[in-house]
């Protein structure tokens, strides 16, 4: 077909897995409607020319929603456009399976290092530095290739290794405070890791489930209900996972069994948070026997210990956290996981009445907190002020309190 001017009007009818894809796309750059509809008319040549915003925004609606079926051939390059695509990708022409590149060994090998470069840099410097070529890998290299035609081991992997990468993209979206973009990316992982065939992979889509909960649950706050609701789906979620992950190899059964660990930590179940970490410690134990699954390449046992001492800190249990978060801090050395760890290790002092070592420690997250651009370490770290609250009287709390205070700026956990 030939590529036709910007005013041309031929009309195109939109299938319904069209109308999905434009609002997939559109959620997974997170956007809203109505910056849809200005990124539409900003891809323009002529924008002046364009209708307006709240015009275009009504045009959206109708094309995502079905209640106009037909789009201008305009309107299909505006959209490619916008979201950096090929139109065929987005709209297609005939036979998905035709057009879609057939993907090889060189490709899995590249989307690995694109991978392994993505998780660098998010755990360095945080999700959003790097978080819309992320999005823009996705949509237009990955998914494209999980649409061709290859042989099923190959295919397998493909959709494993893509369930990894949505998965990382999807909490890159969390940490920039986009929490339905993130959900939404992590039901495409949860497609993705159905065509894989691996069951760990199901179950670790499952516990991120949980974990959208757990912070959702922080978020809410003295709102006792809303907190209590998403703390039953946290435990539903991560119960599921855990249930599944028992036919992993030990290490991926550790990990995943840490995340229902951490659900009934919120909970304030002391008991049932400590049997439950008694069967990561009895996994792990066993770790080394069996070849594990690829993604497990990125934790061990130094994150196993983070989750820990989460739990410890969930329960008050200050001594037991301090010894968990240094274990911790002796493996997570990149950025963004270290200062995790730094204020579990802040709180976990302060729970102890070590207010100097917890003082020491805010100081060092505050440190990080400067260099990395994360809403989640912001958080840790107003969690870590609410820690210290018992202590205000001491000018060396106060003086914290100051130092933080531009980090903070327009954080509220």
């Amino acid at each position: 077909m030939s590529v036709v001017g910007e005013g041309e009007s031929m009309a195109y009818a939109t299938t319904p897995e069209v109308r999905t894809r434009l609002r997939q796309e559109r959620k997974a750059r997170g956007w809203d409607i109505e910056e849809m509809a200005a990124q539409l008319r900003n891809a323009a040549k002529q924008p002046h020319k364009m209708p307006s915003v709240s015009s275009l925004r009504r045009n959206v609606e109708r094309w995502e929603s079905g209640e106009v079926v037909r789009i201008t051939e305009r309107y299909r390059i505006l959209y490619a456009r916008a979201l950096r695509m090929r139109e065929d990708e987005l709209f297609g022409y005939g036979s998905e399976e035709t057009l879609a590149p057939a993907p090889n060994e060189g490709d899995v090998a590249a989307i690995r290092s694109m991978l392994t470069a993505l998780v660098t840099s998010d755990r360095q410097f945080g999700g959003p530095r790097i978080r819309q070529q992320a999005v823009d890998y996705l949509t237009t290299v990955i998914e494209p290739r999980l649409r061709g035609r290859a042989p099923d081991r190959l295919r397998r992997r493909l959709f494993s290794l893509s369930t990894e990468f949505t998965m990382r993209v999807s909490a890159m979206h969390l940490d920039t405070d986009q929490p339905e973009q993130a959900l939404a990316l992590l039901g495409r992982a949860a497609s993705m890791a159905h065509e894989s065939r691996d069951l760990t992979l199901t179950s670790w889509v499952l516990s991120r489930r949980g974990e959208h909960e757990m912070h959702q649950a922080a978020l809410a706050g003295h709102r006792i209900e809303q907190r209590k609701t998403h703390l039953d789906q946290a435990l539903a979620y991560t119960e599921g996972a855990a249930g599944i992950a028992r036919a992993a190899p030990p290490l991926g059964q550790a990990f995943l069994t840490s995340k229902h660990a951490l659900a009934w930590s919120l909970t304030g179940d002391r008991a049932q948070t400590q049997r439950v970490l008694g069967r990561v410690r009895e996994a792990y134990e066993k770790a080394g026997q069996v070849e594990e699954p690829a993604w497990m390449g990125a934790y061990n046992w130094g994150h196993l210990r983070h989750e820990e001492g989460r739990c410890y800190v969930n329960l008050g249990m200050g001594r037991e956290a301090v010894q968990a978060a240094q274990d911790s801090l002796t493996m997570r050395t990149d950025l963004r996981p270290r200062a995790f760890s730094l204020g579990i290790l802040a709180i976990g002092h302060a729970q102890a009445n070590e207010l100097e070592a917890a003082c020491g420690t805010t100081r060092e997250l505050i440190s990080l907190a400067e260099r990395i651009s994360s809403r989640r370490v912001r958080i840790r770290l107003v969690e870590v002020l609410d820690a210290l609250k018992p202590y205000e009287p001491d000018l060396r709390v106060r003086e914290i309190r100051e130092a933080a205070r531009p980090i903070l700026q327009g954080c509220t956990a």
